[in-house]
């Protein structure tokens, strides 16, 4: 087959001038290029190739062959599916290089390493090693690729020919000589024509740009809260490789420095239920549920279209019996396929993986809109992308299409942020309400009815409770079990006057219409008419059941100015506490207190019944435990160290909490900074490591939040580090000379 070629090749007069070293890598080069195809390969969908039945047909032992519970079938397409890539390219290696679909009794070390020498070892393990690798191989390249074997000898591969032709080449000389390669690639090509045909077989004859047709809903329910953690790297979606990214990457905007550096997707957080949020199905199609690195759904639909959903936390019972199987299961658009989490590969906060490709190949969901063409289509994994999100869905979240946008967003609305530096384990809730409700510390966004109104607070400002409704979600930021509320409010002249005589402070409940007791209550108020007839504060609770409403209050003797307040509750040990100004006004034993207290903590009423108070809210925290007694008073001396001014560490080892909240279409970088120096962008997380140089001495550390539209707010902190002398070492203080 291949005799003229070599004679064509080899009796050109240059060729006595060319090493026969350079003569054979023409050949092999040559060879290669039979077999294959000019243009990428799109991968056969699991059910028009069913990896079981071909290894089933086949006399080798892959067909009975399982890992850890998983057949050979199951590790192959799951890893296809993850990868991108195509199961018929796995199958023709690993009979080129061990044999495993044509012999019954290979050596056990041809099961351990099929496919390369080096990497790891397991069969799982080496199938995805060489998966990350295939998919490197697709490049990009800016100059052809060299490789270099175990013998030392090197190769520079020819780019004049499909991408797949480099990546397979590129995979079988790990671990390999020079002529074990050249053996190997060959038996690469006789086994794929031997099984499937000619390569340029399995591809459509051409491949054209993802539609401009938009049939993509969103893949959560209507009116669920969404940021958008990290986008589509359009140069270039290369991070399941390995490779080294560009250092930056460019959304469909033609932005830079957004997060993250090589995605392949888009990155979606739940704020109010981070793990656990309904994930739908974006479009009609067959859905596989897979396990490979971590809980996956990837559904096929019409036109070379898959949609993929991981980091799931539990999948949908529709797919009970079939994970990781190749039976799909055929899904409407809007059918719930599972919940979000943060299964597999996740760094930091919980969140759903969203990507889109047609026929193997990355597209962008939101298209291109920045300036030229789409960089991404310089990249042999990608096709040029067009918007695909359904018209249905605009004017909601980020689903409108830039071009239908009236003009840019300006800075009148930037991000709101917040940041809290080494906050104690066990404060789960904190508030300033310098100006806005948002948390320094805690899960979740507030909401609120009507404009906000804040005022001078005892530091910085705070909350007026007048006719406004805040909320905060309990999930993550209150313990029913045991904890702690600490605040600070400035009471009023006097309360408004209305029907029912209470003014609360806070409330939490999970039944506020199961009148008149409310089983599984918490709340702190005034009350006009006490226990005596006379003004008190009430900490009351209902348990889970209805006979076991308690209140606990202490005679209101404030007076019009800012006071402390502190509730504690332990319902193992059946205890609560009323503390007024850091000391005990009232406590109570023997008292059944609720384990569930619903999803909302409402700030300045209760859902049902009581107005609001006027008072002023400062500084409210709460921890997942009882403090004592002498913590309490603390808390009541002075405002916590966090909150001053400059806050005193002495390890330059730091945890930074954030939160931030946009209108403009979700928070999209932060960038952490120190002395005005600040790092590139990266996704926002809930929480970020740092480390200080270790030398004692004042810094500004800063957080700079930037939305969708390019608007940035920047918070800063004050540090003064105090490094501890070295043990044994002994420290000399100047004289004082008068």
């Amino acid at each position: 087959m291949f005799g003229n070629l070599q004679s064509t090749i080899c009796n050109l007069k240059w060729y006595t001038a060319v090493p026969r070293l350079l003569c054979a890598c023409f050949l092999l080069v040559a060879l290669l290029m039979t077999f294959m195809p000019a243009s990428p390969v799109a991968a056969q969908l699991p059910d028009e190739l069913n990896v079981q039945r071909l290894l089933a047909a086949q006399p080798g032992l892959l067909k009975d062959f399982q890992e850890d519970g998983r057949s050979a079938a199951t590790i192959i397409e799951s890893a296809a599916l993850y990868y991108g890539l195509s199961p018929q390219i796995h199958l023709a290696l690993l009979e080129a290089t061990a044999g495993l679909l044509s012999d019954p009794a290979p050596l056990p070390q041809r099961l351990e390493r099929p496919l390369s020498p080096t990497g790891p070892q397991g069969f799982a393990a080496q199938i995805d090693w060489a998966s990350r690798e295939l998919r490197a191989g697709l490049g990009p390249y800016d100059r052809p690729p060299t490789v270099r074997f175990s013998d030392g000898m090197t190769l520079t591969l020819t780019l004049d020919q499909a991408v797949e032709g480099v990546a397979v080449q590129r995979l079988l000389a790990r671990g390999r000589t020079e002529a074990q390669w050249r053996e190997v690639v060959e038996h690469f090509g006789v086994a794929f024509e031997r099984y499937f045909g000619a390569l340029t077989q399995l591809r459509p004859t051409s491949v054209s740009p993802a539609t401009q047709q938009g049939f993509l809903l969103q893949p959560w329910p209507m009116g669920t809260r969404v940021v958008h953690l990290a986008y589509f790297d359009h140069a270039y979606p290369t991070v399941d490789t390995g490779r080294p990214g560009t250092g930056y990457a460019i959304n469909y905007l033609g932005q830079t420095h957004v997060p993250y550096d090589g995605h392949d997707g888009h990155d979606y957080y739940f704020p109010d239920q981070p793990i656990g949020t309904p994930i739908l199905a974006a479009a009609a199609g067959t859905a596989y549920a897979r396990t490979h690195r971590g809980l996956g759904v990837v559904i096929v639909h019409p036109h070379g279209f898959e949609t993929v959903y991981w980091h799931l936390d539990e999948f949908a019972p529709i797919f009970a019996g079939r994970i990781d199987s190749n039976e799909g299961v055929f899904v409407q658009a809007g059918d719930f396929i599972g919940t979000s989490g943060a299964t597999g590969f996740v760094v930091g906060t919980p969140h759903l993986h969203f990507e889109v490709r047609r026929y193997d190949l990355q597209v962008d969901p939101y298209g291109w809109y920045g300036p030229g063409p789409d960089p991404c289509a310089n990249y042999a994994g990608c096709l040029p992308s067009g918007w695909l999100w359904h018209p249905a869905l605009i004017g909601t979240y980020n689903f409108t299409p830039p071009d239908m946008h009236p003009g840019r967003p300006t800075m009148l609305n930037p991000p709101i942020g917040t940041m809290s530096i080494n906050p104690p384990d066990d404060l789960l809730f904190a508030s300033a309400f310098d100006g806005h409700p948002l948390q320094h510390v805690g899960r979740g966004f507030p909401s609120f009815a009507n404009n906000l109104r804040f005022t001078a607070g005892r530091t910085g400002q705070a909350l007026l409770l007048d006719a406004t409704t805040l909320t905060y979600p309990l999930a993550g930021n209150l313990e029913p079990l045991e904890g702690t509320i600490s605040l600070w409010a400035k009471l009023p002249e006097s309360y408004p006057t209305g029907t029912i005589p209470r003014h609360y402070l806070l409330a939490a409940s999970a039944n506020p219409s199961a009148m008149p007791h409310y089983p599984g209550t918490l709340a702190l108020r005034h009350d006009e008419v006490g226990p005596d007839g006379n003004p008190a504060w009430v900490f009351w609770t209902t348990g889970d059941a209805e006979d076991s409403r308690n209140l606990l209050s202490a005679p209101d003797t404030l007076g019009p100015d800012w006071q402390h307040f502190a509730i504690t509750w332990d319902a193992a040990a059946g205890t609560k506490a009323l503390y007024l100004n850091g000391r005990l006004a009232a406590a109570t034993s023997a008292v059944s207190l609720p384990t569930a207290l619903g999803d909302t903590l409402h700030v300045g009423r209760f859902t049902h019944g009581g107005g609001h108070s006027n008072a002023e809210l400062d500084h409210l925290m709460i921890y997942a435990r009882a403090l004592t007694a002498k913590e309490i008073a603390a808390l009541a001396a002075a405002p916590p160290e966090e909150l001053a001014a400059t806050q005193i560490i002495t390890d330059p080892t730091l945890r930074i909490d954030t939160n931030a909240v946009a209108s403009e279409g979700g928070i999209v970088a932060v960038q952490l900074g120190l002395n005005g120096i600040f790092e590139p962008p990266q996704p926002y997380y809930d929480s970020y490591r740092w480390s200080l140089p270790e030398v004692a001495g004042t810094y500004e550390l800063a957080v700079r939040y930037s939305d969708h539209a390019g608007n940035s707010t920047t918070v800063t902190r004050t540090l003064s580090l105090e490094l501890p002398a070295p043990a044994g070492q002994r420290v000399y203080l100047p004289l004082l000379v008068r």
